[in-house]
């Protein structure tokens, strides 16, 4: 048995070491091939103003290493259409590319140069990214001597431009009459429900006595989609009046109040509002007043308070995006030929506002039986059980009374599955300061950064309340420097969107501005002149201190009669 085993070793052995004996006498040729290295470049655009177009020359660099010349190549350029489509658009050298204002969003180019002599192909990616201006801004709506100005703090961080009267840098840019309003919305859909990934562009309110004006939040200049074909029922019906009180768009939908009546439009890329009823249950037609909303951060939902019925109410607008799109295309394609698919509005315009009502869960507090006198201060989305709710929060005398509404659990109402209660909190806390030197309206913000905490004004302080303790009572933020002051505005740069940035496709991943816990605050002096100052808070509430134990506080002067005033973004910096 153990000669066996040798002998198998031995014969292994020698089969190993045969190739060790082969004697390589081969004389091979070894032929490089030439490489073509494409060198790609940065590019960028600043989308022109509507109706006109702008050229974008796409220049790489291409080398080859072993041919001289470009007789052996050819190109070709493709375009992306939609997630998964391209389109060939060129097939020189250079791409001379054409953008319009429908423009908003990264342009993906594939270039493609293929050694003809070979048969190889080198590709390369190019993004051609727009640039924006007034993509980190606040707008402040002045009263100079009776008449409206457009003031800006653009930018970020220590470093801003600051511009009282923002129409000195924008050519054409001309408001008349009073100041009454600002309205925003960053998420004004500019390209086809059915192009795949949404773009989106910014439209800015700028309300006065005269005209109710509607920018490019980017360029200032007079966007196509004015004010009364937003409210195309007013055209439909030759009704010119106008009264903007509040404006505000959210990736899932676009509200405008107007003289009390709620209008609203899907988020598609035609903004077609209609004017809102109440259900028959609660009166019908128009015989409510909405003072304030706020979009849920799901669905087609928002919530309201109705001053004249001194009530909370919810809309739910039903329609998905697919349903009745045609008539809408067909309604604003069409103009004055569609004005009876428009009066119909079957499919569009059927929802009504309604009670909240109850769910599985009963209500912590009844939403129809508000106190007597309440004024609504603000509403917002801020956090609590771990979820996003929306917070209303009024005032009687020096008393603010705060609402919590879980909206989860009334869009969950509707799929059957709510376990919460719709109304899930409320508070009544007695307010430090005087709250008397407001005639109307308390400056009040949260955002869903913060978990159950307001931020009110009273005189030139900014106080906060913690609602998740047993007995919430106001606590001291900051205090402006001059102890005539007025804080007059409280405003959350965004209560719920963020602004990434640095990331993307390629890295998978975004780092985020921030903007959630910046609060900005205009300050009025006694003599009518304003500041805006910017806090960044923490999670706490209290204002952020820097490396070197400085507060993170930035006031900026130069305003006047500040009337108001509103944060505008992209949600996306590249």
């Amino acid at each position: 048995m153990k000669y066996g085993i040798f002998r198998n070793i031995l014969l292994f052995s020698f089969i190993i070491a045969l190739p060790s004996c082969y004697q390589d006498l081969g004389n091979y040729e070894y032929k490089e091939i030439n490489e073509i290295v494409i060198t790609p470049g940065k590019y960028s655009f600043m989308p022109p103003a509507p109706g006109m177009t702008a050229t974008v020359t796409i220049d790489p660099e291409v080398s080859q290493t072993m041919t001289e010349g470009t007789a052996n190549l050819s190109y070709e350029w493709r375009r992306q259409v939609t997630a998964v489509s391209w389109e060939t658009v060129c097939n020189d050298p250079v791409y001379n590319m054409e953008v319009t204002s429908a423009d908003v969003s990264a342009i993906n180019l594939i270039f493609a140069v293929t050694d003809t002599d070979l048969g190889i192909t080198t590709y390369a990616e190019i993004p051609v990214i727009p640039e924006f201006a007034f993509s980190q801004t606040w707008f402040l709506l002045q009263n100079v001597n009776g008449q409206a100005v457009l003031g800006t703090v653009d930018g970020e961080g220590d470093t801003r431009g600051v511009n009282p009267d923002i129409s000195t840098q924008i050519s054409g840019l001309s408001l008349t009459g009073s100041p009454k309003g600002l309205g925003i919305n960053p998420f004004r859909r500019s390209n086809s429900i059915f192009s795949g990934m949404a773009s989106y562009e910014i439209l800015l309110g700028v309300f006065t006595s005269y005209k109710p004006y509607i920018l490019n939040g980017s360029t200032l200049a007079e966007h196509s989609l004015n004010y009364f074909r937003l409210l195309y029922g007013k055209t439909v019906s030759g009704d010119m009046t106008f009264s903007p009180e509040l404006m505000d768009g959210q990736r899932n939908g676009f509200a405008i109040i107007d003289d009390g009546r709620l209008w609203y439009a899907v988020p598609d890329e035609y903004s077609l509002m209609y004017a809102v009823n109440i259900s028959d249950e609660l009166g019908g037609g128009d015989t409510y007043r909405a003072e304030d909303l706020c979009h849920y951060t799901r669905s087609q939902h928002l919530l309201l308070y109705d001053g004249l019925g001194n009530r909370f109410l919810r809309y739910s607008n039903a329609n998905d995006l697919g349903m009745g799109y045609s008539d809408r295309q067909s309604i604003v394609e069409g103009g004055s030929a569609e004005y009876e698919t428009y009066r119909t509005g079957t499919r569009n315009n059927r929802d009504v506002i309604e009670s909240i009502g109850e769910g599985n869960r009963p209500n912590v507090f009844d939403p129809e039986n508000i106190p007597s006198g309440f004024v609504i201060d603000d509403m917002s989305r801020s956090t609590g059980d771990m979820m996003t709710n929306i917070v209303a929060t009024g005032h009687t005398g020096n008393t603010l009374h705060i609402y919590e509404f879980c909206m989860y659990a009334m869009v969950d109402a509707a799929e059957g599955s709510a376990t919460l209660p719709y109304c899930s909190n409320s508070w009544t806390v007695s307010a430090e300061g005087d709250l008397s030197v407001y005639p109307g309206r308390v400056p009040v913000t949260t955002s869903y950064y913060f978990t159950r905490t307001i931020f009110y004004a009273a005189g030139n302080n900014i106080y906060k309340v913690d609602l998740t303790v047993d007995s919430p009572s106001p606590e001291l933020v900051w205090t402006a420097e001059d102890p005539s002051a007025v804080i007059t505005g409280l405003k959350f740069k965004s209560d719920y969107e963020d602004i990434a940035y640095n990331g993307g496709s390629a890295s998978g991943s975004y780092e985020y501005k921030g903007i959630t816990h910046q609060l900005g605050a205009v300050v009025r002096h006694a003599d009518g002149s304003c500041d805006l100052a910017e806090l960044v808070l923490t999670a706490a509430g209290e204002i952020e201190r820097n490396d070197v134990g400085e507060s993170e506080v930035l006031v900026f002067e130069g305003f006047t009669e500040v009337v108001d005033f509103v944060f505008s973004f992209r949600d996306i910096i590249n």
